[in-house]
């Protein structure tokens, strides 16, 4: 081979190299690029359950408030029916007596 077919042949080789710097280039940025935007959905995602793990805990809170409150009417209804039947069985022992004494 002369001088001449060894750098022709350099150069092609060259430019084979360059073609596949340049791929492998294009590939790494396309990755890298995929790679980010997985990122971002992973902070997304992760802020995400963040702000229902937030609203779960609000709604718990809401929810023993909730409890306590049904807890006292429940006690204050009761206490009120005692004092309804308190109230109604003393009448009808008054009733009764006035009865009994005619």
């Amino acid at each position: 081979m002369s001088d001449r077919d060894l750098v022709q042949e350099l150069k092609a080789t060259i430019v084979e190299l360059s073609k596949d710097r340049d791929t492998a280039l294009a590939s790494v940025k396309t990755k890298e690029a995929r790679t980010k935007q997985v990122m971002i959905k992973l902070e997304h995602a992760t802020d995400d359950v963040k702000h229902c793990g937030h609203k779960i805990d609000d709604q718990n809170k809401e929810i023993v408030s909730l409890k306590v409150k049904l807890e006292t009417k429940e006690k204050l209804l009761q206490e009120a029916l005692k004092r309804v039947r308190s109230i109604t069985d003393d009448s009808t022992e008054k009733v009764e007596e006035d009865q009994d004494t005619e």
